[in-house]
C-alpha cells in the first residue's frame, strides 16, 4: 500500500505501521523459547498471486544469526537477526544490532530502522512477559523523513499496557512534529487525524480458539510447514520443510521428534569438527556479510541473489545434507 502513495509522510506512516506489526506475535508467543535452525537450513514462501517471493537461510551458529531478503512488485525488504543479550538476573534483554532495509520502488525510497530491545521478565518464576523499550527510529534515507516511535516500559507497579506513540517529521533535521500515531504494538495503532479523531491504520488478527495448543500460531503461520506436492519438488534440500525432528513434532510423534533433534544437533557439531580440522570456514550459499553504514554495528548480511534463477532451473548447488547423520 505504501508504495502506490504519493505524500512521503503516507509512505512512511504505513512502513512504521508495517514495523510495529511485526512485533506484535511476541505478545503470544512470550512463553516459547526461539525455535534454532541448522546452520545452512533456508526457508522460503512463494505466494504467486500477490508476486511476494521470501527466502531466509541461516548464516551463522556462533552466534545465530538468519538473514531473510524478500520482494514483490510494491517493496524489497531485507534483514538479519545480529543482536546481543544483557542478563538482568530475573530478566534478559535482547537488543538488536542491525537494520530492517525496505525500498519502494515507484518512488525510489529506502527505509532503515533497527528493531527496538526486548525486555523478557520472569526468567526464574511467575509468567513470562515482554516489553520492548526505548526508542526506534525509521528513515527514509531518500527524502529524510522520520518516524520516531517511543515504547513505554512497564514498571514495577504499572503496566506498560503495549503502548507506544509515533511521531513524524518531514524533511531532514526537522523539529516539527507533523503527525501523531498512537496504540499499542500488540494491538491497533491509529492515526490522530485531530483531538477528537483517530483513524485505525493498523489492527492485529486475533489469533484462533485454539491457538494455545499451536505455539499461538496464527492461521497464517500454522501452514508455512505445509509440504505442497505442487512445489515440493521446486524447494532446495535444505528447505525447513524436509526437516524431520519438526515434521515428528507437527504430527505428535513427540519421542520421535526428541531423538530426531539430538541426532540432527550431534550431526551439525560433528560437521563444525571437520571444518575446524580441515581449517574451512562455513561459507552461506545465498547471503553474504559487507559493510553497511547504516547498520548499529556497522556490517550486515544482504541478499548476493542466485536462489530465485537456481530455483527456476531446478539447479540448487549440491551442499551438505542436514537431515541425516
Amino acid at each position: 500500500k505504501a508504495d502506490a502513495l504519493d505524500d512521503s509522510l503516507d509512505r512512511l506512516m504505513y512502513v512504521a505501521a508495517f514495523a510495529i506489526s511485526s512485533l506484535s506475535i511476541k505478545k503470544h508467543r512470550a512463553e516459547r523459547k526461539p525455535f534454532n535452525p541448522l546452520l545452512g537450513e533456508t526457508y522460503e514462501l512463494v505466494e504467486s498471486q500477490s508476486g511476494f517471493r521470501f527466502v531466509a537461510e541461516k548464516v551463522s551458529h556462533h552466534p545465530a544469526v538468519m538473514a531473510c531478503y524478500a520482494d514483490a512488485p510494491g517493496f524489497r525488504l531485507w534483514q538479519d537477526s545480529s543482536g546481543k543479550s544483557k542478563f538482568w538476573g530475573k530478566s534478559i534483554e535482547l537488543i538488536q544490532t542491525s537494520n530492517v532495509h525496505i525500498e519502494l520502488p515507484a518512488h525510489g525510497d529506502h527505509f532503515t530502522y533497527c528493531k527496538p530491545s526486548a525486555l523478557i521478565r520472569g526468567l526464574l518464576s511467575g509468567d513470562r512477559t515482554v516489553d520492548f523499550t526505548g526508542e526506534m527510529v525509521i528513515v527514509n534515507r531518500t527524502t529524510g523523513d522520520r518516524c520516531a516511535v517511543a515504547f513505554k516500559e512497564a514498571g514495577m507497579f504499572s503496566a506498560s499496557n503495549d503502548a507506544v506513540e509515533c511521531r513524524l517529521f518531514r524533511g531532514r533535521d526537522s523539529r516539527t512534529v507533523e503527525r501523531v500515531l498512537r496504540g499499542s504494538w500488540s494491538g491497533q495503532l491509529s492515526y490522530e487525524q485531530s483531538p477528537t479523531r483517530a483513524e485505525p491504520i493498523w489492527t492485529a488478527v486475533a489469533l484462533p480458539p485454539d491457538a494455545a495448543s499451536f505455539y499461538n500460531f496464527g492461521y497464517f503461520t500454522m501452514r508455512l510447514n505445509e509440504l505442497v506436492p505442487a512445489t515440493q519438488d521446486d524447494l532446495p534440500s535444505t528447505d525447513t520443510r524436509f526437516r524431520p525432528d519438526q515434521r515428528a513434532y507437527e504430527e505428535g510423534r513427540i519421542d520421535d521428534a526428541e531423538r530426531l533433534k539430538t541426532e540432527l544437533e550431534e550431526a551439525q557439531r560433528a560437521r563444525k569438527r571437520d571444518r575446524d580440522a580441515a581449517g574451512t570456514e562455513w561459507a552461506p550459499l545465498w547471503f553474504v556479510e559487507a559493510d553497511d553504514p547504516d547498520s548499529p554495528d556497522g556490517r550486515a548480511w544482504s541478499y548476493k541473489g542466485g536462489y530465485w534463477d537456481a530455483r527456476a532451473h531446478h539447479a540448487f548447488p549440491q551442499t551438505v545434507d542436514l537431515w541425516h547423520s
